[in-house]
């Protein structure tokens, strides 16, 4: 179970994101995962606690719910107080001022937002504030008591559904429509495309490669944010059109270079030359063991001719992989 207060970014929406190419393709794969979160057994007593104060608060969640203006966030009331304006940057605040006292327990950051609401802005604004920061930690010590995380070589479509929906279910029982509005529904976009992806990637009916292609295609026309965020699979997989395009290593280089600068076709011609002397190699010793094969030589015989081979040909990393790539 993930410590309550490090449950930041969308648990499901990064999962979908990051793992739906794995699923398919690991080659697939051109970008890196982030740290895993902390060890969740610290404060866990703190989490009961204050699971037991957040459950008596739940009955006043729409008594401090309100209407907010947009554009009140930049006004400024009295003595240099804002009022405080829900918008889609809340979230991020909130989590930054959560992340910022990770050896906290949840009642002594909400006391310390508190306190940091009535320095910032007006009395009325400053409840409000509060208010519903505190059911926003409430949240994420609720969402720490579900097991949110799925892996897709084991679960199917329907299980990732259930966890988003479990997910969501917790959202609406701490927030109002506007709250939620304004805190998840950009997320919640995300998840969505996501799962259709996911859909896409479990098809059976569809080749590997059609698979591919539609995500891809789904990637390149969904949020600038979220394309952004996988831009880097998006050019490997441009770049190995390329490589699929033209059987010529000059006709390849140009036309990464056209597209990615000299840099970047410079280092894929040398991947993909490196990668063909070491197939021209495979394929070498694979004719030289039939070769053997042919000859009906003893076990032992032949077990010594393709030892010599390989020390000869092969470093010794080498030899562990061609193992793998020739055993039968």
């Amino acid at each position: 179970m993930l410590s309550w207060r490090f449950i930041i970014v969308g648990g499901l929406c990064a999962l979908l994101s990051l793992s739906i190419f794995f699923y398919i393709d690991s080659d697939f794969m051109a970008f890196e995962v982030g740290a895993p979160s902390p060890n969740a057994n610290e404060n866990v007593q703190g989490e009961r606690e204050f699971g037991i104060e957040s459950a008596s608060q739940q009955d006043d969640i729409g008594a401090n719910a309100a209407t907010f203006v947009s554009g009140h966030g930049t006004d400024f009331i009295g003595e240099g107080l804002e009022v405080f304006t829900l918008d889609y940057s809340t979230k991020d605040t909130f989590d930054r001022f959560i992340f910022e006292r990770t050896s906290e327990l949840p009642h002594v950051v909400k006391l310390d937002y508190s306190n940091h609401t009535k320095t910032k802005y007006t009395e009325e604004s400053a409840h409000t504030a509060a208010d519903l920061f505190s059911r926003y930690v409430d949240y994420k010590v609720a969402l720490s008591s579900v097991e949110l995380e799925v892996d897709l070589s084991a679960h199917s479509l329907r299980d990732v559904t259930f966890k988003l929906d479990e997910r969501e279910n917790i959202r609406r029982r701490y927030f109002t429509d506007n709250e939620y509005h304004y805190l998840f529904s950009q997320e919640a976009q995300v998840d969505e495309a996501a799962l259709a992806r996911l859909s896409i990637a479990q098809e059976d009916t569809l080749s590997k490669e059609e698979r591919k292609a539609l995500i891809v295609d789904a990637l390149k026309a969904g949020d600038p944010a979220e394309r952004d965020a996988f831009q880097p699979t998006l050019n490997m997989h441009r770049i190995n059109e390329i490589k699929t395009t033209y059987s010529s290593a000059n006709d390849r280089f140009n036309a990464v270079a056209a597209e990615f600068g000299t840099e970047v076709a410079q280092r894929f011609a040398q991947t993909w030359e490196e990668r063909a002397q070491w197939q021209a190699k495979v394929e070498a010793y694979t004719r030289f063991r039939d070769g053997l094969m042919e000859q009906g030589l003893s076990h032992e015989t032949m077990s010594e001719s393709l030892a010599e081979y390989q020390r000869r040909y092969f470093t010794a990393n080498e030899i562990k992989r061609l193992k793998v790539l020739t055993a039968r």
